[in-house]
């Protein structure tokens, strides 16, 4: 029905037969795509092209977010489609001013968690952001980078406002030159050279005084940016002190009579372990993975350990857990099941991303004494 919509303004659409479509049979539509226009088709290419990022789970989230800044309503009503494309592109068709602020949110939700660091003790205030606090962080970053690196010439940097009091500013400083080849809007071949920007993020946490940083560049790097920011932005100059890590105590699935409880309203059907990486100590160390088949619901690490082990007891007793893999069965509102397996690995690995059966698993891992006493690594995903 989207689409139909999307292609009404189109004349060439004008006596189609949407009804001869499927999800699944859409040559007809393909053909009838293909006969546009050459300029309409690369307009309806942008559009699907802007929208296309925000057909995920993270997406629908950002655009969950954007929205509700310009509708209490529009949240809900995103709620009630049945998938991110329609959720992506009915944003388009209705509020298509919310779509650069979703892009810009998503772009930050789904940074590489590797590149990013979070410091406490910043002061907590509210901050009114302006041209010229901008304008001292880009000078810094640039003084930062240009005499060590011979890069970051320039420096744009821009600002959002996310819910819970999270300022986050973006800078763009200038990479090294780079050589490009590809074609003008006119089809015209052309070669030439620019200085592509890399990314910096600061997510300042306005209630608590926290500080997460993303660069690449490794950790003194990240605490070099942070003293920036501090300076330049809050008008501080304090030493800043990283935050706990989580910390996971993956010895507690050595024991077969683990189980791991849920709430129904999760609608999580089994966790089970589906491997085991065993790291053996003494004078013949060694490290072992133990798996089960991923794809049948039936099955137990430890019934594998026992069989396989000549004494599982001791075994498990020499060894100690370096790393696991857990799967959750999940039951979606239409009644099928599906599984979703996730990485654990001393002493704070996890790879449970921003989905949202991935955060309510995320929140298990403390119900089920495999996070220890450690507050998760705060970001600003």
């Amino acid at each position: 029905p989207l689409l139909e919509r999307y292609f009404a303004e189109f004349p060439a659409f004008a006596d189609f037969d949407w009804t001869a479509i499927s999800a699944r049979r859409i040559d007809p539509l393909l053909e009838r795509f293909n006969a546009l226009a050459p300029e309409h088709r690369r307009q309806a290419f942008e559009v699907f092209r802007r929208v296309e990022p925000l057909a995920t789970s993270t997406g629908t989230q950002a655009l969950i977010e954007a929205g509700r800044k310009k509708d209490d309503s529009i949240p809900g009503k995103l709620a009630a489609m049945q998938n991110g494309r329609d959720r992506a592109l009915w944003i388009s068709l209705e509020h298509p001013d919310v779509i650069d602020p979703a892009r810009t949110l998503a772009r930050i939700d789904s940074l590489s968690k590797k590149f990013w660091e979070t410091r406490q003790g910043l002061p907590v205030m509210d901050i009114e952001v302006t041209d010229s606090m901008k304008a001292e962080l880009s000078r810094q970053i640039i003084d930062l980078f240009q005499p060590e690196q011979c890069r970051g010439q320039y420096c744009v940097v821009e600002h959002v406002r996310r819910e819970g009091g999270i300022d986050c500013f973006f800078a763009y400083p200038a990479d090294y030159l780079k050589d490009w080849e590809g074609y003008d809007s006119h089809g015209q071949f052309e070669r030439g050279n620019n200085n592509p920007a890399f990314k910096i993020l600061f997510a300042y946490h306005s209630m608590d005084g926290k500080l997460d940083t993303y660069s690449p560049g490794g950790r003194k790097m990240r605490d070099r940016l942070a003293h920036i920011f501090t300076r330049s932005v809050l008008g501080a100059d304090q030493e800043l002190a990283l935050a706990d890590l989580d910390c996971f105590d993956l010895e507690i699935l050595k024991d077969p009579n683990l189980t791991f409880p849920t709430d129904p309203s999760d609608h999580i059907a089994l966790v089970r372990i589906q491997s085991l990486r065993l790291k053996f100590h003494g004078s013949h160390p060694s490290t072992i993975e133990v798996s089960i088949e991923g794809r049948r619901r039936e099955g137990s690490i430890h019934a594998v350990i026992a069989e396989k082990f000549r004494d599982p007891q001791a075994a498990m007793a020499s060894a100690t857990v370096s790393s696991a893999v857990l799967q959750a069965f999940i039951l979606a509102p239409s009644g099928r099941e599906s599984s979703l397996c996730f990485r654990l690995s001393a002493p704070s690995f996890c790879d449970l991303e921003d989905a949202p059966e991935e955060q309510v698993l995320r929140r298990y891992l403390r119900v089920w004494k495999i996070e220890k006493d450690a507050d998760r690594l705060a970001t600003a995903a």
